[in-house]
């Protein structure tokens, strides 16, 4: 065989491999964005069915802030979200942090849409593993939005612990001025933020809770 021979014969072979390489990123492509597509239109359909604008999918964080607002979820976790990612740059325990927020911030918010919804908890295994599939068929089948019904967040109910206790220590100090302003409005006050809500309120409109 003769030196140009061998010269294209390699030359075909890289030449097919780069072809093949080609061919394999486009189509990466495609399902990526066919995968967007998905995420996209499931978000902007839950984000229309809870009353929300549905552009708001298309911006990252305001998008996870409606869609907080819409299952009662406190939107101070994107903040937290965001500290954490922060800290993932300190070897080990700040990589550590990370992911342990971003796994609790993930199963709080996917079984509450779930259950803002009328799902059963299960279905949020599939919100989290399998989002785009499932946001999207979330987003256009009939289901219906049955107001926040939030996962309980253990942490922002330890935060409110505290709040609650200092709201009432300061209306301990005027007892009989409290007393007629709750008798004459009739209300009340929720036991998640200590958010002041009327007697017969389902729903906590701070945080969601059900009362």
């Amino acid at each position: 065989m003769t030196n140009y021979d061998t010269y294209s014969t390699i030359n075909s072979a890289a030449s097919g491999l780069i072809g093949g390489m080609l061919v394999f990123f486009v189509i990466m492509i495609l399902i990526c964005l066919a995968v967007s597509v998905l995420q996209v239109v499931g978000g902007w359909k839950i984000l229309t069915k809870a009353n929300k604008p549905g552009w708001g999918i298309l911006i990252p964080i305001y998008g996870q802030i409606l869609l907080c607002q819409a299952v009662g979820v406190s939107p101070w976790w994107m903040l937290i979200v965001c500290g954490a990612s922060i800290l993932s740059v300190i070897p080990v325990i700040g990589t550590l942090v990370f992911y342990a927020v971003g796994i609790y911030f993930s199963v709080l918010l996917n079984v509450s849409l779930a259950r803002s919804f009328g799902k059963e908890d299960g279905y949020a295994v599939g919100l989290i593993l399998l989002a785009p599939i499932f946001y999207f068929m979330l987003g256009i089948k009939d289901d219906k939005y049955l107001g926040p019904k939030p996962m309980n967040d253990i942490v922002f109910e330890k935060l409110n612990i505290n709040t609650n206790n200092q709201t009432n220590n300061t209306s301990n100090t005027t007892p009989n001025q409290s007393n007629n302003t709750d008798q004459n409005t009739n209300q009340t006050y929720c036991s998640g933020c200590g958010t002041q809500i009327t007697a017969d309120t389902k729903y906590c409109p701070s945080c969601g809770k059900e009362l």
